[in-house]
């Protein structure tokens, strides 16, 4: 006998906050192979979400555990007497539900909090019989969308300490994905001369709060602080400044590798009485030319989320051969580049075109550059027309003809059409007059599907011999407007 849970994704994600997030599908299979039947009293199976906030230590430790959501879904129902039997077979049942955009997320790693969601099914076979269960762990992930500010806004701290320095500590987002790297740019332009820059400590602090009942966020019952990650960074005395903005100023990054595992590190999350916030604490030490140490701190907001490309295992960590050797910035979905990025890069008229394909038999440079949606290349040498010119008296001629034409659509359309009269005893008639019947009847042109997605280049058409009838000509205003 086999019983197992199948689930199209065991981690769902929910884009957005909960005021915006759209619904979550969660569907699956229920298993059952039967060898042999099977006396069953119900098969059912039930998705609940649990918590628990606990807080304190000792004698002073509060905890509370509650089930906040519940769905079930019963398969076989038991019949008037109490049961039925499976024969030998194999049962599949598929079942899904949307969870709402607003339900609480998953929280996981922490010793005496978190927020759970599990799947478990459940086969009753009467009193003196085992029942048979199977569980299956379901993760809820809300991560940031793709327009939110947290992936385009840069965290930025900059100020003057009055004749000593002026600095600017940056980082590119506000938002960071678990498990990569935390990136700070630094620019100090000293105002003293002498001034020398000695250690660069780079920390990240989480700090969680814990409610034990939501509904009274005033009072608070547990805080607690730890530190993620750190980073300390001996400045080279021997490093040159570079001019910036007609001042010389140090310029350096520093990288923080964040956690791979939620007992290190959580994800910013505000839900059901637990809060986690981040801070990036920076602390630059100044050596005086007296010798004397000074300090500049200051201290940046972030927001770290779980990436739905960069996902958790049932360990509840991030595998280190995913990250190996990726730009994080790869996992942001939908993120639009940054502009610093990408100022520098060459534009389109700059680039060569001679690496190009070009369509056959046409030069580069002259002919359109190939696309798979084309239906056709031109075939005209457009690089030996582009070098031709018309003579301006065949310009002329050719304008003389067009504007003859115009005056002669002009004089027809001025006389009496002989379709109305004044007097009510003649029938007024709609078609033609039969001395203009001859020269009236429209000419039908045929046109192959392969002439018609040919164009001709205009120095083509220019020196073409072939002279559009009349009627292929469209009417002018007046003439329809009676």
């Amino acid at each position: 006998m086999v019983h197992a849970l199948s689930l199209d994704q065991s981690t769902l994600v929910l884009r957005g906050n909960q005021e915006e997030a759209s619904s979550v599908l969660l569907k699956g299979t229920l298993v059952l192979c039967l060898a042999d039947p099977l006396k069953v009293q119900n098969v059912r199976l039930r998705f609940t979400g649990e918590r628990r906030v606990g807080c304190g230590s000792g004698g002073g430790a509060q905890k509370k555990d509650d089930q906040f959501f519940r769905h079930t879904w019963e398969f076989v129902i038991p019949g008037p007497r109490r049961g039925q039997t499976l024969a030998a077979d194999n049962y599949e049942w598929p079942f899904d539900y949307a969870l709402p955009g607003n339900i609480s997320e998953s929280v996981e790693g922490l010793d005496d909090s978190w927020i759970v969601y599990r799947l478990k099914a459940t086969i009753e076979r009467g009193i003196l019989a085992q029942n048979i269960v199977t569980r299956r762990h379901v993760r809820v992930v809300r991560t940031l969308d793709t327009d939110a500010l947290e992936l385009s806004h840069e965290m930025r701290v900059d100020n003057t300490w009055l004749d000593k320095i002026d600095y600017t500590i940056s980082s590119p987002t506000k938002g960071v994905i678990f498990g990569t790297t935390v990136e700070v740019n630094f620019r100090i332009t000293p105002l003293l001369k002498g001034l020398k820059i000695g250690e660069v400590h780079t920390s990240l602090v989480e700090t969680q709060d814990i409610w034990i009942d939501p509904k009274y966020q005033e009072r608070k019952k547990g805080t607690i602080t730890r530190l993620v990650a750190e980073d300390n960074f001996n400045f080279p005395q021997d490093q040159q400044t570079e001019l910036i903005d007609s001042h010389d100023a140090w310029l350096f990054t520093r990288r923080l590798a964040l956690p791979k595992s939620l007992k290190k590190c959580l994800q910013n999350v505000n839900t059901m009485g637990i809060r986690t916030r981040h801070n990036l604490n920076l602390v630059v030490k100044l050596i005086n030319p007296d010798e004397h140490v000074s300090q500049l701190l200051a201290s940046l907001p972030l927001h770290i989320y779980i990436s739905p490309n960069l996902l958790l295992g049932e360990d509840n960590t991030i595998s280190a051969d995913g990250l190996r050797g990726v730009d994080p910035s790869a996992f942001v979905v939908g993120a639009p580049p940054r502009y610093g990025e990408h100022r520098f890069d060459t534009l389109y008229n700059d680039l060569d075109p001679s690496g190009y394909v070009t369509p056959a038999g046409a030069p580069s440079g002259f002919s359109t550059p190939f696309n798979p949606q084309s239906r056709r290349g031109s075939g005209d040498n457009l690089a030996s027309l582009a070098s031709a010119s018309v003579p301006p008296i065949a310009l002329q001629t050719r304008l003389n003809n067009l504007d003859n034409r115009i005056s002669d659509l002009l004089a027809r359309s001025s006389q009496p059409d002989s379709s109305f009269s004044d007097d009510p005893s003649v029938t007024p008639s709609w078609g033609p007059s039969e001395d203009e019947s001859d020269h009236s009847d429209p000419q039908h042109v045929e046109f192959s599907p392969e002439q018609m997605c040919r164009v001709p280049s205009y120095s083509t058409a220019l020196r073409s011999q072939h002279q559009t009838p009349i009627s292929e000509v469209p009417p002018i205003y007046e003439s329809i407007n009676r």
